[in-house]
């Protein structure tokens, strides 16, 4: 097993697994930085942004912030991971 990914599965399932995996810990810490006040000011953020604005403005136009909690992460997140499971189920052994 290489860095998590099985024997009997190839390196398409790693780019599937490790490419969904870096856009779940980019959405968490961009939550993350919101709720401490760090904005688009710095690079880092901003950078993460563009990652993860193509998954969370749609939703946003539709499901509003609730409170100071911005549903449309949780839900941004929990699409990603179905689509990860979706995907890794569909692939054949060896891809």
């Amino acid at each position: 097993m290489f860095f998590g990914i099985p024997r009997d599965q190839g390196i398409i399932y790693g780019i599937i697994l490790y490419g969904t995996a870096a856009i779940i810990i980019a959405m968490f810490v961009r939550a993350i930085g919101s709720w401490f006040g760090i904005d688009e000011r710095y690079a880092i953020i901003r950078f993460l942004a563009r990652l993860t604005d193509s998954f969370i403005v749609p939703i946003r136009r539709i499901i509003r912030p609730v409170g100071i909690f911005d549903i449309a992460f949780f839900i941004g997140w929990f699409m990603v991971i179905t689509m990860q499971h979706l995907l890794l189920q569909a692939l054949p052994k060896g891809w």
